[in-house]
């Protein structure tokens, strides 16, 4: 099956081999993405997976470059749009960001990634208690993105110690949810790919977004 939103789409079928091996290695997904992008260059799905691949492995300028051209092909594919935002944030700066989640902050109250990106602006805005109303009740919404929703309750729980800078330093977890205990930075260099691309376990299996 094709998905008939985007322009000769790359098949479902293909797409899921895609995330599955996004879950063994970053370098057998480049492989299959880098194939399936020479393939099919107008699925901004490609595009998104790609650039969360660059961004797991510290490829920014690739993953810039990737998470872009899905905003400009797809700007309803709103996963994009928060990725790329994230990563301005981390390399550029907040104001630099806040225009990337700008269209995110107008979606409904029902969206989470709405509510996420409200809660984020309000925190690199100098809004703390706003953002973390707004964290909180798109986490307890978030029935699309459960890969988020660690990452998203450690911003609750350290939003006290982010504050608006010209310099902002980069906030844990973009490539990954933030682990939960120095444990978890004991895995081997092996399985870095596994787990570590945010947002993307449901998102592109559904057909409303």
């Amino acid at each position: 099956m094709r998905d008939d939103r985007y322009p000769i789409a790359c098949d479902d079928d293909r797409i899921d081999a895609i995330k599955a091996a996004m879950n063994r290695s970053d370098d057998e997904a480049l492989a299959l993405l880098d194939a399936a992008v020479a393939e099919f260059p107008a699925d901004a799905r490609l595009a998104l997976l790609r650039g969360s691949v660059y961004a797991s492995l510290n490829a920014y300028p690739q993953a810039f470059a990737d998470l872009s051209q899905a905003v400009v092909m797809a700007p309803e594919l709103h996963a994009a749009r928060f990725m790329l935002g994230y990563l301005e944030l981390c390399h550029r700066g907040a104001a630099q960001a806040i225009a990337v989640w700008h269209p995110l902050t107008r979606l409904g109250e029902n969206e989470a990634l709405g509510d996420f990106a409200r809660g984020l602006t309000a925190l690199v805005t100098g809004e703390p208690e706003q953002a973390r109303a707004y964290l909180q009740r798109g986490l307890e919404a978030n029935r699309d993105h459960p890969e988020l929703s660690p990452f998203v309750q450690s911003l609750i729980e350290k939003s006290h110690e982010i504050v608006a800078d010209a310099a902002l330093s980069p906030v844990p977890g973009f490539a990954a949810p933030p682990v939960a205990d120095a444990a978890a930075d004991e895995q081997d260099d092996d399985n870095a790919g596994t787990g570590s691309h945010l947002l993307l376990g449901g998102y592109l299996d559904r057909r409303d977004h």
